[in-house]
């Protein structure tokens, strides 16, 4: 998918949410706040998002707009909700009738995206400290620290930000 691909699916997914007489907020995070707001990347191949209202009507119209557009049916999935270990900061990116979207900060998805720490997070991770102006592991690593509680933080995570910006 790419940046017009998303915001067309998701204002189908507004719609369908309207339809159905409810309003639905999510917070997207991953490879689609490296699209629309870092702009590193082309494609995503879904759209990672924490359903912070109405779980699961939103499932319900993300099942319905798969099948109308031949998406697959996790082309929209709250996979996010286990990677969030505290309340993320976010910013409101579209706000339709039926839905709100908000995008968790990008310093919290540096954090995310650390703690993952897999080979498809480096360009992100590098991207990210770029973005926010980050220069060495400890300003990455201070960031970290306020999102992640210290027991995730393993020695992995450390050594990979300490390669990656030393």
């Amino acid at each position: 998918m790419n940046a017009a691909d998303i915001q067309y699916y998701l204002k189908l997914l507004a719609d369908e949410l309207t339809a159905r007489q409810v309003t639905g907020e999510i917070i997207i995070a991953g490879g689609a706040v490296m699209l629309l707001v870092i702009r590193n990347r082309q494609t995503t191949k879904d759209v990672d998002a924490y359903f912070a209202t109405n779980p699961q009507e939103i499932r319900e119209a993300a099942h319905v707009v798969a099948q109308h557009e031949n998406l697959p049916d996790d082309w929209l999935n709250d996979g996010l909700k286990g990677f969030f270990y505290t309340n993320p900061p976010t910013t409101l990116w579209v706000d339709y009738s039926g839905l709100r979207v908000y995008y968790a900060d990008p310093d919290y998805v540096l954090a995310m995206k650390a703690l993952a720490g897999r080979p498809e997070d480096i360009a992100d991770i590098q991207a990210l400290a770029a973005h926010l102006g980050l220069t060495s592991a400890q300003e990455i690593l201070d960031i970290i620290s306020m999102y992640i509680p210290p027991n995730y933080v393993t020695p992995r995570t450390q050594y990979l930000i300490q390669s990656l910006f030393p």
